[in-house]
């Protein structure tokens, strides 16, 4: 058997490194307005993920679809109404596999990677689960405003990101966007952000014990518009990692796609910390 995956450009994968694992990645379509602003996102069309899903089953017997969170996003719904109009009638003879793995971002792209070692579906499928089930993504945005606009967090959530000096750091979880803490001050916003992913990775933080054994972790960098402002926060995380003896693998850098661009807004940053699979 063979295996293609396809997912969509909220995994934030850099197009080369998507090119160079034969993974498909379908765009989020974002609407502008007349002065040619992004103003809205929406779901790809059922069928454009058929013409995607069927470019990718020219080539494998097998497609596994990794997309954005439900949480997040419809895309999932129609990716699955996409499967649907191509897969055969009889039981257990699948040729397209959905699955929702609650994650967006870095999170979504690794265990889209994790997946494309893979052979088959039902491994594929697998991995990408263990992968997302224990990867993070914490982020700050500059303005809340974006998020509420976009309908990714509610009104309160908004109001405490409005109150003066007040950074809210946040996580992607399985229910959507959660405040992990609200920090004074941008600079240690910032550095809550890498004292979270140290924590994550299982370093020790502040003085504190390990909560658990450091393991290799792989890293994803994110950012909306300011690639100078990644690559520092890249080295200083970096920095953090090795004073904590966690062995980082990789770090990926990449700026968030058009579609979550929209909802971040402009000085978002990001980090996840996902575990480093063996083959």
């Amino acid at each position: 058997m063979s295996l293609a995956v396809v997912t969509d450009s909220a995994a934030c994968l850099p197009a080369a490194l998507a090119a160079e694992r034969g993974i498909e990645v379908v765009e989020l379509p974002v609407a502008t307005d007349d002065d040619g602003v992004p103003t809205t996102t929406s779901r790809p069309s059922v069928e454009a993920l058929i013409e995607a899903y069927r470019r990718a089953l020219a080539r494998a017997d097998e497609v596994l679809a990794l997309h954005l969170s439900a949480a997040l996003s419809g895309t999932v719904d129609n990716a699955r109404l996409a499967a649907r109009a191509l897969n055969p009638g009889e039981r257990g003879s699948q040729r397209v596999t959905v699955l929702d793995l609650g994650v967006s971002g870095g999170a979504q792209g690794f265990a889209v990677l994790a997946a494309a070692d893979a052979d088959h579906a039902r491994r594929g499928a697998a991995r990408a689960r263990e992968l997302a089930s224990r990867s993070s993504l914490f982020f700050l945005v500059e303005d809340m405003a974006f998020l509420h606009r976009g309908g990714r967090v509610d009104r309160g959530i908004a109001l405490l990101g409005s109150t003066p000096g007040i950074r809210p750091v946040l996580r992607v979880g399985s229910t959507g966007i959660e405040v992990v803490e609200a920090v004074r001050g941008r600079a240690r916003a910032r550095r809550r952000l890498i004292e979270l992913a140290v924590a994550e990775a299982g370093g020790p933080v502040g003085g504190r014990r390990a909560r658990r054994p450091a393991t290799p972790v792989q890293l994803a960098v994110h950012y909306s518009d300011d690639p100078a402002a990644a690559l520092a926060l890249e080295n200083d995380l970096a920095e953090a990692m090795a004073e904590a003896g966690t062995t980082v693998e990789t770090i990926m850098r990449s700026p968030a796609d058009a579609a979550t661009r929209v909802h971040l807004g402009p000085g978002a940053l990001g980090i996840v910390v996902a575990p480093a699979l063996g083959g």
